[in-house]
C-alpha cells in the first residue's frame, strides 16, 4: 500500500515520522519497476511472480503528502500520534491448476482500505533516527471483478513497526514489522470457504468463522544512489492457530514472500520544504 506498500500491498502494509525536519524538494517525479513471487492466497501452495512498473510521486504539502509512505495528512498527524489511510490487496486467484481448488470458480483480487490509528512509542536520534510504532490499521475488503464490487468482510492487522531511518540519504535504511492478523467470517469464507457444490471425497464443505489469522514478521531494507533508489523485503508468514487452519484449502502452514524495487528519479522541484 509506498514503495514499500508497493512491493508489500499485495499483502502488508508501513509509515514513519521523524522529530528532526529536513530540506526536501517540494515535489519529485521519476519511474520504477517492482518485482515479487505471491501464494494465491496465504495457504496456498501455489503463486506467481509479478514485475511491475509504476510512476514515482512525490509531494510535500503543508496538508497533502504523498511519498514512499503513501499517502499523508489526510485525516490527523502529530510526532507522536498519527490517523492514517491503510490500503493494501490481494492477487486474483485462479481455479484451473492442480491444488485443492481445482474445479472451483476462480476468485477475483481484491482491495482493502480502511483508517490506520498509529502511536510512537519510543525514539532516539543519534547517526540513525530510530522509532518504535504501534500501527493498527483497519480495512475494508472488496472483490473487484470489472467494475462490481463485492464486500468481502474486514481484516485487523495490529502491529509494532521498529524503524532505523538515516540522516544522511546515502546510507541505508531498515523497517522491521511483527503483529498479528484477525479477520471476520466473510473474509475467511472468501479464500477458504467451500460450498457444498463444490465439496468432494478429498475437499469436504467448509464455512469460514471469524477470529485469529495468523502473524507476520516483514524486513524492509533501501538505500538511494545518487538518483537510483533499490528497496527489497521479506516476509515471513505462520498461519498456526488460525481460525481458517482446517479448511481443506490450506496447503501449508508457514512461508516466506520477497521483492524488490528500482526507482530512478527524473526530477525535482527547486522549491525546498522541511519534511520528516
Amino acid at each position: 500500500m509506498r514503495v514499500k506498500a508497493l512491493l508489500i500491498a499485495l499483502s502488508l502494509g508501513l509509515m514513519t515520522t521523524s522529530t528532526q525536519a529536513q530540506q526536501r524538494p517540494l515535489w519529485e517525479l521519476g519511474l520504477g519497476v517492482a518485482g515479487l513471487h505471491l501464494p494465491y492466497y496465504r495457504g496456498s501452495n501455489q503463486g506467481r511472480g509479478y514485475l511491475l512498473p509504476f510512476p514515482y510521486i512525490i509531494y510535500r504539502g503543508d496538508f497533502f503528502q504523498v511519498d514512499e509512505d503513501g499517502l499523508q495528512g489526510l485525516l490527523y498527524r502529530s510526532p507522536d500520534v498519527v490517523v492514517d489511510l491503510s490500503l493494501a490487496g490481494g492477487v486474483p486467484v485462479p481455479s484451473n491448476h492442480d491444488g485443492p481448488r481445482r474445479g472451483m470458480p476462480n476468485l477475483a483480487p481484491t482491495v482493502e482500505f480502511g483508517p490506520s490509528l498509529e502511536f510512537r512509542l519510543w525514539n532516539k536520534e543519534n547517526h540513525y533516527h530510530d522509532s518504535l510504532w504501534l500501527r493498527m490499521p483497519l480495512r475494508a475488503t472488496y472483490s473487484v471483478d470489472g467494475l462490481n464490487l463485492g464486500n468481502e468482510g474486514w481484516i485487523f492487522a495490529p502491529y509494532l513497526e521498529y524503524s532505523k531511518k538515516p540522516l544522511l540519504a546515502r546510507d541505508m535504511e531498515y523497517n522491521l514489522a511483527i503483529g498479528p492478523v484477525f479477520s471476520d467470517a466473510d473474509y475467511h469464507d472468501y479464500f477458504y470457504g467451500v460450498d457444498p457444490a463444490y465439496a468432494t471425497a478429498t475437499r469436504p464443505a467448509y464455512k469460514g468463522r471469524g477470529g485469529y489469522s495468523g502473524s507476520r514478521i516483514t524486513l524492509t531494507t533501501q538505500k538511494t544512489i545518487g538518483n537510483l533508489t533499490l528497496s527489497a523485503f521479506v516476509r515471513l508468514d505462520n498461519l498456526n492457530g488460525a481460525a481458517f487452519i482446517d479448511s481443506p484449502l490450506v496447503e501449508r502452514r508457514s512461508y516466506h514472500i520477497a521483492g524488490f524495487a528500482l526507482i530512478w528519479i527524473l526530477g525535482r522541484a527547486e522549491t525546498l520544504v522541511y519534511s520528516p
